[in-house]
């Protein structure tokens, strides 16, 4: 018996192997996102990049952090 794999399998591997082609893929969601409005084919796909780049890696670069900031 044949094991296979999930579309999301597939492009979370490809993403893996060519880390420089997730900003592409990325602007890529939001054009077709923009097209249909499919929210759960655009969520499902920031998972699979969530998945790849790491939660705190996206989190630092957005410029949020776990800490809570007190109000001064």
């Amino acid at each position: 018996m044949k094991n296979y794999r999930i579309i999301g399998e597939v492009e979370e591997e490809y993403l893996r192997n060519h880390p420089e082609e997730i900003d592409d893929y990325i602007t890529v969601l939001f054009d077709e996102y923009a097209e249909n409005g499919d929210t759960a084919a655009l969520l499902s796909s920031l998972r699979i990049v969530c998945r790849v780049k790491g939660v705190t890696t996206i989190a630092e670069s957005a410029g949020l952090s776990r800490k809570r900031q007190e109000a001064e």
